[in-house]
């Protein structure tokens, strides 16, 4: 009876730091100055990881560890006040959002800031979600959704599927494999040393060219554009169709689809 007492409490201090491990976390600085607070929390290889912001970056690179590292760097708003960050865990799944505070009316009133700059898990799938500021992703192996309105997408060595939405900014890619989905508004998508995988390419763009290299280019292609020429390798191309706006060819061996359009800029693929 003597053991089981002890053993009971060691139990029960497992169960109560594994409890306070998966708490929820608010990080709000105290005092009206910049300042930067990093806190690190465990999340396993191949959950999801949801960032949310509004006036500031989010930077990620994969890193070989099984936790998520955050360093927000924070900027008080016009009127002292500052980005409250919550660091939510749920069942295989970790979500960082920053909240900002309320503000009515005209003026001269300027918001808080977070800078977002984080260390993931190599294996993680995540969803990232800015408004004013760039967003950028390196090295990570799983599914990927980038989306911000004011700023340009960047992401480097991914090695699954990715969906980048952005209006006013770029889209620059380096070595993804993986289908993609990329559209903006104002701004040019370039990428190189891409592969689709057999998972199909989309890129769209209003005011902007598109620049793409795909290895082993595969499939089906329709690329159009009115302001603009169209330029592609037709090496080993089939059912090659040109026309001044617009250009359809098939490369055998596979069937993805690769589907480039924009209004006013060049297109080219190799």
């Amino acid at each position: 009876m003597a053991l089981a007492r002890p053993l009971a409490a060691a139990v029960a201090v497992v169960i109560l730091c594994a409890s306070l491990g998966a708490q929820t976390q608010v990080i709000q600085p105290a005092k009206a100055e910049k300042t930067t607070e990093t806190r690190t929390v465990p999340l396993a290889s191949g959950s999801s990881l949801r960032v949310k912001n509004v006036n500031g970056f989010i930077r990620a690179e994969a890193w070989d560890r099984e936790e998520v590292q955050f360093m927000g760097e924070f900027k008080p708003s016009s009127q002292d006040e500052q980005v409250k960050v919550v660091i939510e865990p749920g069942k295989g799944s970790l979500e960082i959002r920053g909240e900002y505070p309320k503000h009515n009316g005209w003026g001269s009133y300027r918001g808080p800031q977070c800078q977002m700059t984080l260390k993931v898990p190599r294996r993680v799938a995540v969803t990232f979600d800015s408004v004013n500021g760039e967003v950028t992703l390196t090295g990570t192996q799983g599914a990927a959704v980038l989306t911000t309105v004011n700023g340009g997408i960047r992401a480097i060595s991914l090695d699954d599927s990715l969906k980048a939405t952005t209006v006013n900014g770029g889209i620059t890619l380096e070595g993804v494999r993986g289908g993609l989905s990329l559209q903006t508004v104002n701004g040019g998508i370039k990428g190189s040393g891409l592969d689709g995988q057999g998972k199909g390419v989309k890129a769209e763009t209003v005011n902007g060219g598109i620049h793409l290299q795909i290895a082993g280019l595969k499939g089906r292609l329709k690329a159009s554009t009115l302001n603009g020429g169209i330029s592609f390798n037709a090496k080993g191309a089939e059912q090659v169709e040109v026309s001044k706006r617009r250009v359809s060819a098939v490369f055998p061996g596979g069937d993805q689809s690769i589907e480039l359009e924009t209004v006013n800029g060049g297109i080219t693929i190799n």
